[in-house]
């Protein structure tokens, strides 16, 4: 591929991953979740208005995209848990520390990933086990978030949930087979032209087998039989995230001490 081509993918491909950021959240075929069934999920904000998603890992912890957070000031950050519903704030809580991990790339959105340190604990939080192995390949799999019913579609104020089925890295890699994309940080699952996730539900959860195996990264569109949506595998980022919590586990008995 010539150096021009690459960079016009590569912009695309940011325009849709970070397009969530600019308030562009999409499930497609999703349907509504009417009961605070997974106590787990929560809602990032920024500046007061809804960017993200996130999952809760601690009743302290957030997990959630890199590119939600990187460039965003930490201070005008916020968490809203206990809601499935946009109009319905939650419990609220703010952000103390937002970790990266180094290897990120915001490029190529390599090591889509950061752990978000609250200012205090959500006692009513119930978090979810990550999956540290990989997922088999053809795992069905549970995605939610707040979205549109169709790339170009209107926003769900409602939480809605989807399953998607995990894809193989080699159909993945062909799948974007025209750039050097599909890091080993990366996996994808979508349901071909009918049910997916798309980059504007960054930081989601998708889970697997009762565990979170996956975070939505990017895509080219939503729902599209060529282009799956990207997750950031976590079995590929776990060792980040466990010593993210350990070094604040760390710091916080050190402060008490």
């Amino acid at each position: 591929m010539c150096q021009f081509s690459r960079l016009l993918v590569l912009q695309l491909i940011l325009y849709f991953a970070i397009g969530h950021i600019y308030g562009s959240p999409q499930i497609i075929d999703g349907r509504p979740v009417t009961q605070k069934i997974y106590p787990y999920f929560v809602r990032l904000h920024y500046r007061g208005e809804f960017i993200c998603g996130g999952s809760l890992v601690r009743n302290n912890a957030v997990l959630t995209a890199a590119h939600c957070v990187k460039d965003h000031s930490v201070k005008e950050l916020s968490v809203h848990a206990d809601t499935i519903n946009l109009g319905d704030p939650g419990v609220v809580r703010t952000i103390k520390t937002a970790l990266v991990p180094n290897e990120y790339n915001a490029g190529t959105l390599n090591y889509d990933v950061a752990v978000l340190i609250l200012s205090s604990v959500i006692p009513s939080a119930s978090v979810i086990p990550l999956d540290k192995s990989a997922v088999p390949v053809g795992t069905r799999c549970l995605v939610i978030g707040h979205g549109k019913i169709e790339e170009y579609g209107v926003f769900s104020t409602q939480l809605q949930e989807i399953h998607v089925h995990v894809m193989s890295r080699e159909v993945c890699q062909r799948k974007y087979r025209d750039f050097d994309g599909i890091t080993e940080s990366m996996m994808c699952a979508s349901e071909p032209g009918k049910k997916d996730s798309c980059s504007g539900d960054s930081g989601d959860p998708m889970i697997c087998n009762g565990k979170q195996a996956g975070i939505v990264s990017w895509s080219l569109g939503c729902g599209r039989v060529k282009y799956p949506t990207v997750y950031t595998d976590i079995s590929k980022v776990y060792s980040f995230i466990e010593r993210a919590l350990k070094m604040y586990a760390q710091e916080v008995e050190q402060k008490y001490m």
